[in-house]
Parts: C-alpha cells; structure tokens; sequence
C-alpha cells in the first residue's frame, strides 16, 4: 500500500489512521453550527474534518423528484441540495477556525468550479464522493491540480473503481487514496463486506485503501475495517441526532464520535492486531470480497450516479455543446448516457427533438438502424 502526505500528516502504509469526521451537509446552512462541527471534530481527536461543496443546479437535473432522508421523509431533492450548499463565502472562517484548532479542513467537491475555488485555498487534499465516480471530467479535472486525492466508491462495481483510477492516474497524480463504502444511510451490518478492503487492495498497490462507514455503531465497523488494513476511516457525525437535516439520524453524536477514535487508536496499539481471515473479526462484517453494486445499493445508483442531460430544449439537427447538455445526477428520471461519452457526443447533431432536463440516450445522437438489418 501507499503513502502519501496530507498537510503534515503522512496517511497510507505505516502511518496512523486517517480519521476523518465526516461534517458533510450537518451544518443545516448555518455558520455557528458549521463551527461547532469543527470544535466536535477536533474534541473527539479526529485528524480532519470534512464538508461538501455543491451547487445544486450543476449536481442534479432541474426535476430530480423526491428523496426519502434516514428518516423515511420525502423531501424535495433539488430544495434540499440547494439548502445545504455550502457558501463560498465561510471558506476562510472555516479554514481559519481548523488552523486555530489544529485539525485539518477537508471538503467533498462535485463539480468543476467547487473544484477550482476550494483549489483557491491551497488545500491538503480533495475528496470526491461515491456517486462522482463515474463523473470522469471531474475526476480528471480534480486530479489535475496534482493534490492527494480521496474518492469512495459506494454503488460501484470493481470496473468502475478501475475507471475512476484511470482517469485520476492518467493525470499523472498518483497520491490517490479508494474509499470501501456502502451506498446505505444508515448502513445494514450485513452488508459491510470488509473484504473488500483486501480486495482493493490487491487490484490497486499504489493506492492508499481506506473505509467510509455508514452504519449507525460508533466503532463496530471503523475498528473491524482498521483490523484489517485501513488506513483512513470517515464517518459522519452531527452535534445532534435529533436535527431535522437530512444526515444527522444516522451520523455519530459527539461522544460517539469521540469513542470512535479512542476504540480506533486503542486498536491501532495492540500488539497483535487482527488479520485479513482472523476469527476476531465477525464474519457477518467480514462479507464477500467481490466488489460490486449490491442488492441495497441499485436504487440509489440508480438515483445519484451521473449521466448526460439536456439543459435546455434540443432542436433536431441541433449540435451538442456545453451550452445545453451537462454531466447530471437522474434523481427519479432515466439516467443518461454514460459521462465517458461525452467527448464523443459534443459536436454531434442531435437526431430529434429532445426536452430539457432529459437524459440524452443513444437515439438522440444515432440515425436510425439501417434498411439492410433483418
């Protein structure tokens, strides 16, 4: 396994866990509760503490449709995404507020100019989450800046993390960390499949393998998956459970956060740490090794994972540009073409009228099949 520096903290082989407390969208759109995150963070000891720079209207498509939370409510999903965009405007609070704290600041991007102003910071790292892995022109864009970075792969089949890896490495960055993940809020026990940890970690030498839990146990999984290898653990946390937010019913409360990282470095200290294979670690954690989409996770990729849409209306005979098509999470409309497509498709005519907000498929761009097919 890898190594590689994030700030003046060295995470991969040999070093002590990366543990990253995961903020996310738990700031519900307030400043103070933002810098409360941060004090949690930093009491409970974690290494970093991350958020998640998005714009609504460059990560979902204008009619996603309705989103069940953690807690079984259906909401809006562009209303929600769009109240829970971070302002550009808290960048240097929060990054001076980590400075004085001594904890590193961390942020999710999912789009390209997210991408460029956090790059404005000069920031340790990027991280880009599960449902960006197959958002290829991110990746690329990102890895560009030839920072450290960190992507999950929740929802993702082994061909997908394979492709994202390319596409980073192809940028000759190669400070590349691949996160276990299951698309799941919270996430069953059943399905950890910690194996997957070796799994990666064999198809990917030179990346750094780390684990980003969704389970609502405070230590089960982060300690299991420490056990067996990982080299950086994420996971969500709140100041409280009982917010309306979207993320915080299933995030750590602050002392659950805070015993996460205890269990972690009291782990990390024992003589004979467990094994790939060892008893101590159960085997309903332990799961399958084979990478893939599993029977929970096919909705939300379904969902979340990007694909190519109209922006605007599309006359027929029109030319596909920037200007009116975009790389889309579906929500509850048919995804689009794959994003690894898209070079392929800007500069084509479009073959009929498409509407805007559409998922571009194959007969938008293709001509009808020809006479001589039977």
């Amino acid at each position: 396994m890898a190594q590689f520096y994030i700030g003046d903290r060295k995470v991969g082989d040999g070093a002590p866990v990366f543990i990253i407390a995961e903020a996310g969208i738990n700031h519900d759109g307030k400043l103070d509760q933002a810098l409360a995150l941060i004090d949690v963070a930093k009491e409970a000891g974690a290494d970093a503490v991350k958020f998640q720079m998005f714009q609504a209207d460059r990560m979902y498509q204008k009619e996603p449709g309705l989103y069940e939370t953690a807690k079984g409510e259906e909401v809006s999903i562009f209303s929600l995404v769009e109240q829970m965009e971070l302002p550009p405007e808290w960048l240097p609070t929060l990054l001076a507020h980590c400075e004085e704290k001594g904890l590193i600041f961390l942020s999710t991007v999912c789009d390209e100019e997210s991408a460029d102003l956090l790059n404005q910071t000069n920031p340790p790292a990027f991280k880009l989450a599960s449902y960006e892995i197959n958002h290829l022109p991110l990746l690329r864009h990102t890895a560009s800046f030839q920072k450290p970075i960190i992507f999950s792969t929740a929802g993702a089949t082994i061909a997908d993390v394979h492709e994202a890896y390319e596409a980073i490495t192809g940028q000759q960055n190669q400070q590349v960390a691949i996160m276990h993940c299951v698309a799941k809020y919270p996430a069953p026990r059943e399905y950890t499949n910690l194996r997957v940890l070796q799994t990666l970690a064999t198809s990917f030498p030179d990346a750094v393998i780390g684990f980003s839990d969704h389970s609502e146990h405070p230590t089960e999984a982060p300690v299991a998956a420490v056990r067996l290898g990982a080299a950086i653990i994420e996971k969500h946390f709140t100041i409280d459970k009982t917010l309306t937010g979207a993320d915080h019913s299933f995030a750590l409360d602050p002392d659950e956060l805070k015993e996460m990282v205890q269990h972690i470095r009291a782990t990390e200290k024992e003589s004979n740490q467990t094994k790939s294979g060892d008893v101590s670690v159960q085997e309903e954690l332990l799961g399958s090794s084979f990478k893939t989409t599993t029977a929970i996770e096919g909705q939300i990729r379904e969902f979340a994972y990007r694909g190519i849409f109209t922006t605007t209306g599309i006359a027929k005979g029109e030319t596909f540009t920037t200007e009116n098509v975009a790389i889309l999470r579906p929500g509850q409309k048919s995804q689009g073409l794959h994003p690894r497509y898209l070079p392929l498709l800007l500069g084509a005519k479009a073959t009929r009228e498409i509407p805007a907000h559409t998922g571009v498929s194959w007969k938008d761009v293709l001509t009808q099949e020809s006479p001589n097919e039977q």
